[in-house]
């Protein structure tokens, strides 16, 4: 049984399908990416599996269960975790500050709570926090001696690095990546497709999906591709499988092979 599962997932905007009939499926594990223009669908169908939107037909299923229509929050407790394209950190906070209010979601304290209250009134809260430290210096030990800086001084990778560690609070099953390399030099992007390899050490049985747009990113992480375009599913297979692919060429690499 797949982990994650999508049939026929579809939505439309105003008559304009922005994803059609969209069969998907990870099962625990294993690292997908899916690629395409901008506008191609990628982080709308994203959206739609976390709960931001909600799909005008088809289904969403983990583990077998349907949780189509389900809430942010609830999708969040079937297992389903995720980063955004754009920065969701609170930059006049410390990186500590950051972690917690991962754990937002994870527990059944107010985020005043979370943020607020003694540690002593809430060990979970900070062992936490601290697991999400842990892994923050597997990506990078420099970060063992930042707890306490502010976000806003932290170098940009880093700070994708905090919203990874973040996303990973509360043991997901699922973890959804929406462009990490977004804003990110050449190196840098290395650097956290590597990082990423790390979860995948560190976590066996996560499974991962990657949206990026670059095609050379995703030659080495990821086992399997997803080529989206105009809101459609146009190809899947290994890198060497899609780049060959002449849908994917004629929609997406410029009409030349890779």
């Amino acid at each position: 049984m797949a982990l994650l599962e999508t049939q026929k997932l579809s939505i439309n905007f105003g008559g304009l399908w922005a994803v059609k009939d969209v069969d998907f499926a990870i099962h625990s594990g294993q690292v997908v990416g899916l690629i395409g223009p901008n506008g191609s669908g990628k982080t709308t169908f994203l959206n739609i599996i976390s709960g931001i939107y909600q799909a005008t037909k088809g289904k969403a299923y983990v583990k077998g269960e349907d949780i189509t229509g389900l809430k942010p929050f609830q999708i969040y407790q079937k297992g389903i975790s995720r980063t955004y394209q754009s920065s969701r950190l609170c930059w006049d906070l410390s990186v500590a500050d950051n972690l917690v209010i991962g754990l937002y979601t994870s527990q059944k304290s107010s985020l005043f709570d979370v943020l607020f209250r003694p540690r002593h009134c809430n060990e979970e809260i900070y062992a936490g926090v601290q697991e999400a430290m842990d892994l923050l210096c597997y990506f990078n030990p420099d970060l063992v001696d930042k707890r306490y800086v502010l976000t806003k001084n932290i170098p940009h990778i880093d700070r994708r690095r905090i919203e990874i560690s973040r996303a990973l609070v509360g043991s997901p099953s699922i973890l959804l990546l929406d462009e990490p390399t977004a804003g990110l030099n050449e190196e840098e992007t290395m650097t956290m497709m590597k990082d990423i390899q790390k979860i995948k050490e560190k976590i066996a049985d996560i499974c991962i999906i990657i949206i990026e747009h670059d095609m050379q990113v995703m030659k080495e992480v990821p086992e399997r591709i997803v080529v989206f375009n105009a809101g459609e599913k146009i190809a899947e297979g290994t890198y060497h499988d899609v780049v060959n692919d002449l849908c994917v060429i004629n929609a997406y690499l410029g009409g030349a092979e890779r």
